[in-house]
């Protein structure tokens, strides 16, 4: 059967036709659109899990199935408090230590629900192909979201989604696939991928500020790839931030080529716990205003807090602020 698919996918390509793959009820995925090129992977090799971390059970996993709701009803889920769900992106898995960091950061300043996004088969990949994966992982997201409303009455407007890098570049959760119910946030998209998402691409194909109620999105490494970034400049949410410009990080000279990138996830972390608010000090109607000095000053009455706290002010725009070489990161 493997065979069978690779020779038909190789046709598709061979005669620039659109094809799809379908798998179960998470629907069909085709390539009919140029950012969609290639199928993604099925559910089994991509191998997405979610687990389950309370106060409750903070170093101990419930695992949640989906399509089980027993999984769900069983576990430590509390329906009344507002949920996180963290995804890792390219590479990575949920066993790295900023995850585990921000995890019990997030734990031991909220009482809430933490689910650990796990893809990390389909996330080691080609990079294309990987990209092509999270079609299938954000629609898995969306029916796991789906199930602790069904199961639990627990609200879509408690939900949170905070994703790194190709774990929150791609468009997952588009309003049709939620039933047009309620939409969970996106909080925050942290340095967002940029390699075949930046640009004039169709808003179906990426993240947008249509993709959710709210949308914040931290930008740390946006330089173009050739220079080695690997985020991306584009306005993509209803508020985005630009720290130090939002290409080169202080205290990542001669670093390694991913620093600036994993530093949105650095000073997220930081802006759970922190007393210092990241608050933005300029203000533009987008990122090329900031970039020509066509900018507002602000203060923490009139511009957002990048982090965690973005969603207590609801002005939009792209926001710049700086930050410290080394933690403390908030100046």
């Amino acid at each position: 059967m493997a065979t069978l698919v690779q020779l038909l996918v190789f046709a598709c390509l061979l005669l620039a036709v659109s094809c799809s793959v379908c798998y179960d009820d998470l629907g069909c995925f085709d390539t009919s659109m140029a950012c969609h090129w290639r199928n993604p992977s099925s559910p089994a090799d991509i191998g997405t899990t979610f687990k389950l971390y309370t106060r409750q059970n903070r170093y101990s996993g419930d695992v949640l199935d989906r399509t089980d709701d027993a999984t769900i009803t069983s576990s430590n889920f509390e329906s009344s408090l507002d949920t996180k769900l963290i995804v890792h992106g390219w590479t990575d898995s949920m066993t790295g230590d900023s995850w585990i960091d921000m995890r019990d950061a997030l734990l031991d300043n909220y009482d809430i629900n933490v689910v650990m996004v796990d893809w990390s088969d389909g996330a080691k990949m080609f990079y294309t192909k990987s990209r092509a994966n999270t079609r299938v992982v954000g629609r898995e997201i969306a029916k796991l979201i789906e199930a602790l409303n069904a199961a639990t009455g627990a609200t879509f407007g408690s939900m949170h989604i905070i994703g790194h890098s190709l774990g929150r570049s791609h468009r997952w959760l588009r309003r049709r696939g939620m039933h047009g119910h309620h939409w969970p946030s996106i909080r925050p998209g942290l340095d967002p991928a940029g390699p075949e998402f930046a640009g004039d691409l169709d808003k179906s194909c990426r993240l947008d500020n249509t993709d959710a109620n709210f949308v914040d999105v931290m930008h740390t490494d946006g330089e173009i790839l050739i220079l080695g970034g690997l985020g991306l400049m584009d306005e993509l949410g209803h508020q985005d931030f630009y720290p130090n410009n939002g290409q080169e990080m202080p205290g990542c000279e001669g670093i390694s080529p991913t620093c600036d990138h994993l530093k949105a996830v650095e000073y997220f972390i930081e802006s759970i716990s922190s007393t210092c608010s990241f608050t933005a000090t300029k203000k533009g109607s987008t990122w090329d205003d900031l970039d020509d000095g066509l900018w507002t000053s602000c203060t923490s009455s009139t511009c957002p807090q990048m982090g965690y706290k973005a969603d207590l002010s609801k002005g939009q725009g792209a926001f710049y602020l700086e930050t410290n070489a080394d933690s403390p990161y908030c100046q």
